[in-house]
């Protein structure tokens, strides 16, 4: 088990990849920063059933999915700004590429844009996502089959990639 001690050092590790995977799947920045911040406030208040040595970071992915598919259904027709550009742009990085994934992943609902962005982005393997989200391979495989052709038949240069 990890003391309260131990928190500030995990999260300051952990909190660049969970702010990566919560800007993709939000598509804004502001909205991200908020997902993390709730998601590690919720890990803080249970961090002391969190064994390290176990799966730490996938217990915080969990918890981040868990927070974000009840965010969107506090917010379900609110519109999301994806053509706004982070201050700091990443060099050798296409923008355009990014915005496009962003609004493909726009017409996904939260579990498959959540698992596509486990499987395809994070490069996890399907009981990895399985594991992390509490549910079976098969929904997990069958979840991502069904994203990725709703993302083949949605417009835009994207499409072209995942065919």
């Amino acid at each position: 088990m990890a003391g309260r001690g131990d928190f500030a050092d995990w999260a300051g590790e952990q909190t660049p990849g969970l702010f990566r995977r919560a800007l993709i799947l939000t598509g804004d920045w502001h909205r991200a920063e908020d997902l993390v911040q709730e998601t590690l406030a919720k890990l803080y208040v249970h961090w002391h059933r969190v064994d390290l040595e176990q799966n730490a970071a996938g217990y915080a992915m969990r918890t981040l999915f868990h927070v974000f598919v009840s965010d969107r259904r506090r917010r379900p027709g609110e519109a999301t700004l994806v053509d706004v550009v982070p201050d700091r742009p990443e060099p050798g990085r296409d923008h355009e590429l990014r915005l496009d994934l962003i609004r493909a992943l726009d017409v996904l609902s939260p579990q498959e844009r959540f698992v596509v962005v486990a499987r395809y982005l994070d490069d996890l393997s399907v009981e990895e996502v399985a594991t992390m989200l509490k549910r079976t391979r098969s929904w997990v495989r069958t979840t991502a089959h069904r994203a990725t052709k709703r993302l083949q038949r949605s417009p835009g240069p994207l499409a072209s990639l995942v065919s």
